[in-house]
């Protein structure tokens, strides 16, 4: 199929070079010189992107950028400009008149790779615009309602998540047990799509699993109440749903009361237990597995959960939680939803009760052991001090309850630990850090290195993972590397400032996150003061083909003569790990790699 290119300059040379860049495509170039000749030519064409210089005379590319965003919403708008305003760019991509900003002078490959795929985002806005009229999709699409709760996901869309519809209805899209994507975002959206417009963006769903699903997005208003989503997911393989009964195995042992403690100590002696009994109806792993779902969702997966059978859970409340009746009502009314199992419907109907510790007990957590189906703490005390089991005690202590994604170099090695991100305060960094930091020095040389993802922190996660941070290097040595924005690195505000400054403290290294992405070109890149960059997700996919490998082997390789690292996460093709050796990537994560470990499981890969 034949796309309309339209390319605006006023430098002449500049319109020969780009169009000599694309001469092998299948392209239908048209040129202008200022604004003026480019709306003519929108008015008459069916124009799919346009590529258009910010300084011309008259008016400039981005006054242009937003009167084609209103004649023709569908044309991917890229902009080039030899003076970069981080700010002023910032603003204009959210305010949706820009979707990408490229800076002169540009790489050949990145531009190339930016117009193949605004021209696929093209068709995500065409059929965004055609959704006004009809909503029937084979593309993964949301509608949700004016305050962004999902109404409707059709099967592309759950089948991307690895989740049932119902699992998706009633949950606002921009809620974190759903997507990873900053709270600023959701004002932003908001407010292109209630001025009529087509907000498109980067945006990353979590999956059944918990692992991140990235993926393009369109979004526009359908009528006054509904808006529909429409998504491209970055890559063609779709990770399966989650195996509960891996998760079930995480709850099993004597860790799993250090962490019921720790979580009722918060509230003094007065924790309750909602004990969920089930008939015997719930006999297999897989159906235990579904029911300790529903509990999870019941509880807003507020409270540890322990299944010390099959058929029944425990469900601790601390007191500072409130009445566990108000919860155990919570659980009567989700579980008077039949459960999907075996192609067939039933309905599960639990005995629910509330304990509390009897008053003739001194000691709640012993009271707890004997409902866990635990040793008296004594007793526990001898069996971990008898050597003789300290390996078997080992498949079954608090290690196994941290998970991790290992890093691999181009040999195969280990070389970081990339932390989840589920932790959030302080208590959760310290003791995960010292779980995997007590792992890697049993089975690995070296500093312990950390990498983190903290694109998304709130300043209370940053806050709370410093603060960790520093009480767990009074014991061990830990290298830390950060995973920042292009706004973390580049931001002016106070807050950015005060960011990268609290970093450099912290003696943290900082990648840039999702090159390949960056409003930045490769040059400008190479002056910031960071250790490395991260590719975008799409960027491998990219580079797969023969013409576009030697141009991706180049331009990594200036990145290496300047000592910088390459890291290549979600890793989840073998065709994607064949192009990271072939590009020469440093460091690489993702399924085809490694799934997430437990910390003892890390002995797997020690060389």
């Amino acid at each position: 199929m034949q796309r309309n290119l339209l390319l605006v300059d006023d430098e002449v040379g500049i319109l020969q070079a780009i169009r000599r860049m694309l001469r092998s495509g299948q392209y239908r170039i048209f040129e202008a010189a200022n604004t003026a000749e480019a709306l003519d030519i929108i008015d008459q064409q069916d124009i799919h992107l346009l590529v258009t210089d910010f300084k011309m005379p008259g008016e400039d590319g981005l006054a242009l950028c937003r009167q084609v965003r209103r004649l023709s919403p569908a044309t991917y708008r890229i902009l080039l400009s030899g003076q970069v305003d981080y700010p002023a760019l910032q603003q204009a991509w959210r305010n949706g008149d820009v979707h990408r900003f490229v800076a002169k002078p540009w790489d050949n490959l990145l531009l190339t790779s930016d117009i193949q795929e605004g021209l696929k985002q093209h068709q995500l806005l065409r059929k965004a615009h055609y959704l006004r009229h009809n909503i029937q999709s084979e593309q993964p699409l949301l509608l949700t309602d004016a305050n962004w709760v999902i109404r409707l996901a059709n099967p592309p869309m759950c089948q991307a998540l690895g989740v049932e519809e119902s699992d998706l209805v009633g949950v606002n899209l921009f809620a974190q047990t759903l997507s990873s994507m900053p709270f600023e975002l959701e004002a932003e959206v908001t407010t292109q799509v209630e001025a009529s417009n087509s907000w498109l963006g980067f945006f990353s769903f979590f999956r059944n699993d918990q692992s991140k699903a990235p993926a393009w997005m369109t979004i526009t208003s359908v009528s006054e109440h509904y808006r529909v989503g429409l998504c491209r997911f970055c890559g063609e393989e779709i990770s399966p749903p989650t195996d509960f009964r891996d998760e079930l195995k995480r709850y099993a042992g004597s860790h799993h009361l250090q962490r019921l403690e720790q979580d009722a100590s918060e509230a003094g002696d007065n924790p309750e237990l909602i004990v969920v009994t089930f008939d015997d109806q719930v006999n297999n792993k897989d159906l235990s597995s579904i029911c300790y779902e529903r509990l999870q969702a019941a509880t807003d997966e507020q409270f540890e959960i322990y299944s010390p059978q099959l058929n029944v859970f425990l469900v601790l409340v601390p007191g500072h939680s409130g009445p566990a009746g108000q919860q155990l009502q919570q659980i009567k009314e989700d579980f008077s939803n039949s459960v999907r199992f075996q192609g067939e419907r039933l309905l599960l109907t639990p005995d629910l009760q509330i304990e509390s510790k009897p008053q003739q007990q001194a000691e709640w957590r012993e009271w707890l052991r004997q409902k866990l189906g635990l040793p008296p703490a004594q007793e526990q005390a001898a069996i971990a001090d008898d050597s003789s089991s300290h390996q078997a005690d080992k498949e079954d202590n608090q290690q196994a309850t941290y998970r991790v994604r290992p890093l691999f170099s181009q040999r195969g090695e280990v070389v970081a630990l990339l932390a989840p991100t589920s932790l959030q305060d302080e208590q959760s960094w310290q003791h995960w850090m010292l779980a995997l930091q007590q792992a890697w020095q049993a089975d690995f040389s070296g500093d312990f290195p950390l990498i983190c993802d903290a694109q998304e922190w709130t300043d209370e996660t940053n806050q709370a993972f410093l603060r960790a941070l520093y009480r767990v290097r009074e014991q061990h040595p830990v290298h830390v590397i950060l995973i920042a924005s292009e706004t973390q690195i580049l931001g002016d505000s106070a807050a950015d400032l005060q960011l990268r400054s609290a970093w450099h403290e912290a003696g943290c290294q900082l990648v840039m996150a999702n090159f390949g992405r960056s409003f930045l070109n490769s040059r400008q890149i190479l002056s910031l003061p960071i250790q490395g960059v991260m590719l975008a997700p799409e960027f491998l996919s990219n580079m797969r083909n023969s013409k576009s490998l030697p141009q991706s082997r180049r331009l990594l390789q200036r990145i290496h003569d300047h000592d910088l690292m390459i890291y290549a996460p979600d890793i989840n093709t073998t065709e994607e790990l064949a192009a990271a050796h072939q590009s020469n990537v440093d460091w690489l994560s993702g399924d085809v790699l490694s799934k997430a470990l437990t910390a003892d499981q890390l002995t797997w890969f020690a060389l």
